[in-house]
């Protein structure tokens, strides 16, 4: 969900990120990153890079006119007056630096009122077609040159129907300088344009208005997303960009990774403080007698509850979450034309649908009467985050502590006596991702960790409850020498825009955990954890990760296992010792989502462990996963939930310890048959093409990569990485 959303981001980030030039003296943006066309206009309202020093010609000297058949660009007009400037450029500027025959007055389009851009009820220009491909790049621009450097088919702005200041500004940029990157070139762009305004000071409700406007002239979104995205995410970034230095390519760089640029962080890297007790001589684990009493537990991760699912409505809609009462079920793409033909269409199921979709609350009373008729298979439950669906853009408090709310009645109506716990996700909160360390002012999470604690007060003791209302976390022990510990990890997801002003341990969970672990070890306990995010993804910031992986080194004895979600996706991810890299010393289970979202069954998992006696390991010794074929439900009218796989079984594995599941790494990457059916699972049985070549690679390295943004991980394990 978030790839989706990722241009748009783009947007509400390129709103602030511009706000610190003109709040401060910071210098943020260079005059460096903007030399090919600088807006900074002086007392003259010329831009100052640009020299009106003429020749005999009287063409600027630094205007390169060296052209095609023609000679001259279609849109440069060189009649020129005794200043040697173009006739049709009006340098006579007000007080803002802007040339007087620009009128910024804006309609509710957002755009200036003289220019016409020949528009629908968009705002768009008819003639645009700006539907996007993977690139991002609007489907009637070839990016295919010619020896001028620009676009082929792409029209000169100097046409009225392509006057708009954003499609000109664009052309000149690649022109100069050409398309390095689509994605991160027009992220750069969007923040040097809002820039732009803001020195030209610019009411904060306008550039609101002028983000959308982007928004919806590049088509990330439809008018309705565009116009209710922005705003959720204006006040967190006002606050997180007046207080941080950083330049465009940098900015983008954030959201898009080093392919746009390397972001720097003064803090990025930090280390947390470990006790002085010196770690035990590691102990591997061994298997139990074979008539040792065990335990089994159930894992529900990323459920996206969608109260607003509506069966028969249309899909796709033209809008990143469907399925849904208030999607534009006319299908009208807000300018006149259809977003989708007819025969593109489909309604969605009663039980649900594969598409961009979450789950309905018939199939969850579904699931929910499956582990209600089989609760005596398994003694407690656990939970790895994400409750309320994909609606991001028109989410708010009450809502999603409404979805809180529904989870925990369906807990007390169907499984009452089974105890729960549970890890925060990343779309519990509103904006989607936003968790603000304390100290923040005007920012205080207790809507959210308040209504958590409510929702799991049951079985947590007042302690854990504490650490709940502070940071969302807590450690409990359900057994003797057992301990659940859930981790917060949303204070290392990139997206957490509040990161960007410090990342270093922010709500001091870490050193909270190693306090934990610490009292674990001495007390001789064995510890599960749970959280959200695999912390070796690069959603997660790489001090964070990288000091994780020092924490599950020097606690390996303790740590057991360790459970997240968050990918939707069946997989697990190896941590092995930080000095060899070699020995493998704990792994984390990366359970299914049990949303569709997207092209997904939905699955719970029911897990054995070494049971409740003195000296138990308490780690997992098998899983089993169940699965909901979404297209039978839908087709008999009734769900049945069914056997997917058993761990053991499927992998022929003896055991479900580190060594065993680094054996299977290796044993995939020399029998691709094994490795097809690891994929089957890992996309939750929904029909896909194989997985070869790079994508096995890859597959096999995100297995590996434990730790964040580390290369060399990989090519320890992997021939020809």
């Amino acid at each position: 969900m978030e790839q989706k959303f990722l241009v748009v981001t783009v947007c509400c980030v390129c709103l602030v990120l511009s706000l610190d030039g003109a709040a401060s003296a910071k210098g943020v943006f260079s005059k460096q990153n903007r030399e090919s066309v600088d807006l900074k206009t002086e007392a003259s309202g010329v831009p100052s890079n640009v020299d009106l020093k003429t020749e005999v010609s009287g063409v600027p000297s630094n205007v390169d006119l060296k052209t095609e058949a023609s000679g001259v660009p279609s849109n440069v007009d060189l009649k020129t007056e005794v200043s040697g400037v173009p006739s049709n450029v009006d340098l006579k500027t007000e007080v803002s630096g802007v040339p007087s025959n620009v009128d910024l007055k804006t309609e509710v389009s957002g755009v200036p009122s003289n220019v016409e851009l020949k528009t629908e009820a968009s705002g768009v220009p008819s003639n645009v077609d700006l539907k996007t491909e993977t690139s991002g790049v609007p489907s009637n621009v070839d990016l295919k040159t010619e020896t001028s450097g620009v676009p082929s088919n792409f029209n000169h702005p100097g046409k009225a129907e392509q006057t708009d200041p954003m499609v000109a500004y664009l052309q000149r940029k690649q022109k100069l300088e050409g398309w390095k990157n689509i994605t991160c070139d027009l992220c750069v762009f969007i923040v040097e344009e809002v820039h732009d305004m803001i020195e030209r000071a610019t009411a904060v409700e306008t550039i609101v208005k002028e983000v959308i406007r982007i928004c919806i002239l590049f088509k990330i979104e439809d008018q309705r997303v565009c116009n209710m995205i922005v705003p959720q995410y204006q006040e967190e970034g006002l606050y997180v960009i007046n207080n941080l230095i950083l330049e465009p390519a940098e900015a983008c760089g954030i959201i898009l990774g080093d392919k746009c640029s390397t972001p720097y962080f003064p803090g990025q890297m930090w280390n947390i403080s470990l006790p002085n007790t010196p770690k035990p001589a590691p102990k591997p684990p061994t298997p139990p007698q074979p008539q040792s009493p065990t335990l089994r537990f159930l894992h529900l991760t990323d459920i996206h509850i969608d109260l607003k699912y509506a069966p028969g409505s249309a899909v796709p809609c033209g809008e990143p979450l469907c399925c849904r009462v208030d999607d534009n079920t006319t299908l009208d793409n807000h300018d006149g034309s259809a977003k989708y033909h007819k025969s593109q269409t489909s309604s969605a199921g009663k039980y649900g649908d594969y598409r961009n979709c979450d789950i309905p609350m018939t199939s969850i009373t579904s699931l929910f009467s499956q582990l209600s008729a089989i609760q005596d298979q398994f003694d407690y439950v656990i939970m790895t985050g994400d409750i309320p669906a994909h609606d991001v853009w028109s989410q708010t408090k009450t809502e999603q502590v409404s979805h809180v709310i529904t989870l925990g009645k369906l807990f007390n109506q169907y499984l009452p006596t089974k105890p729960f716990y549970a890890s925060v996700g990343n779309h519990e909160s509103t904006p989607c991702n936003s968790f603000p360390p304390p100290g923040i002012p005007g920012q205080d999470m207790g809507w959210l960790y308040g209504a958590l604690a409510d929702s799991w007060g049951k079985w947590l003791p007042q302690d854990a409850l504490d650490t709940v209302l502070s940071c969302g976390v807590f450690s409990v022990s359900p057994y003797p020498d057992f301990r659940i510990i859930s981790v917060n990890n949303i204070y290392c997801y990139k997206l957490n825009w509040w990161l960007l002003l410090n990342s270093t341990d922010p709500c001091n969970v870490m050193q909270w955990l190693i306090q934990e672990l610490q009292s674990a070890e001495d007390k001789g306990e064995k510890v599960h954890i749970l959280m959200h995010i695999p912390p070796g993804q690069t959603d997660c910031m790489k001090g964070w990760s990288y000091n994780f992986y020092t924490i599950v080194n020097r606690y390996e004895n303790t740590i057991v296992n360790q459970f997240y979600g968050h990918s939707h996706q069946d997989w697990y991810q190896m941590f092995y010792d930080n000095v060899t890299f070699q020995r493998p010393l704990g792994f984390g289970f990366v359970a299914p989502s049990v949303t569709t979202y997207s092209y997904n069954n939905p699955i719970y998992r029911i897990y054995t462990m070494d049971g409740d006696y003195p000296g138990s390991s308490y780690a997992v010794l098998d899983y089993t996963s169940f699965y909901l074929n979404i297209t039978d439900a839908n087709l008999k009218g009734y769900p049945t939930w069914q056997l997917e796989y058993s761990a053991k079984q499927a992998y022929n594995m003896t055991g479900l310890y580190a060594r065993d599941w680094d054996g299977l790494i290796q044993r995939m990457e020399k029998d691709d048959s094994l490795f097809q059916k690891f994929y089957g699972y890992y996309r939750n049985l929904y029909p896909v093409s194989p997985c070869q070549g790079t994508c096995k690679t890859d597959m096999l390295c995100d297995i590996i990569d434990g730790r964040s943004y580390d290369p060399d991980l990989c090519k320890k394990h992997i021939s020809g990485v």
